[in-house]
């Protein structure tokens, strides 16, 4: 436990250190307050404009902003784990009583921890819907999507530049969300392997607490911890 703790606070002094980490922990908690305080205005501009009230929406625009802080908390464990590997931290700790999984484990459970509390403190905040026990599975699938940004950016970049090229190109998974919303095709049901898409879906649902809300959610949670499989299994190889 108190390596652990040495851990915990290495961490934070690397991320005071680092603007761009820092930027990652800090985000969340702007983006909060931009959206409580940009929806209010839009939707009095809106609705004085066009017949449109965009608070019939607020169900799915929360259901995409619960994608970002675990998102960018995934990443940001992603290239704490890449420059530990450059410096052959995970080596050095691979012999330690710790071992490479106790290590692994704290990476990806402390960020997944921290983005579970921050998005549930962005809906409870920006208002937009109730926050019920009901979607509290939900924000808990969207907190997997932090180890599942962490993992794969470990397992496919070299270093980490290479990670923040390839965080940046994941990013391609929060247009999930939108495309089902705004477009109509049978063959947006393709995009199901995304796990954004179970996580969006989900969320919208929840708050009807019928048998399809709880099969959503029940996949989603299969299809996370798919993910989460293959590629710590990838992480693995790669580090051995």
């Amino acid at each position: 436990m108190k390596i652990f703790i040495t851990f915990l606070i290495g961490d934070i002094k690397n991320i005071t250190r680092d603007s761009m980490l820092l930027g990652a922990m800090l985000a969340p908690i702007v983006l909060a307050l931009f959206i409580k305080l940009s929806i209010s205005y839009f939707s009095e501009f809106l609705t004085g404009m066009f017949p449109f009230y965009i608070e019939h929406h607020n169900p799915f625009i929360m259901s995409f902003v619960i994608l970002l802080s675990p998102f960018m908390l995934g990443v940001m464990a992603g290239l704490m784990i890449l420059e530990e590997m450059d410096d052959n931290i995970l080596s050095y700790i691979a012999v330690t009583p710790v071992s490479k999984s106790g290590y692994l484990l704290y990476r990806l459970i402390v960020p997944m921890l921290i983005s579970t509390i921050l998005t549930i403190f962005i809906i409870v905040y920006t208002g937009l819907v109730d926050f019920t026990i009901s979607i509290l599975p939900v924000v808990l699938m969207a907190a997997m999507i932090t180890p599942i940004m962490a993992l794969f950016l470990a397992g496919f970049a070299n270093n980490k530049v290479e990670g923040l090229a390839i965080g940046k190109a994941m990013g391609l998974i929060l247009i999930v969300p939108v495309l089902t919303y705004i477009a109509e095709s049978n063959w947006l049901f393709l995009l199901s392997v995304f796990p954004t898409f179970w996580i969006s879906e989900a969320f919208m649902k929840s708050y009807e607490m019928t048998l399809e809300s709880n099969i959503f959610i029940l996949i989603g949670f299969c299809v996370q911890g798919i993910y989460i499989y293959v590629l710590f299994k990838l992480f693995n190889r790669k580090s051995t």
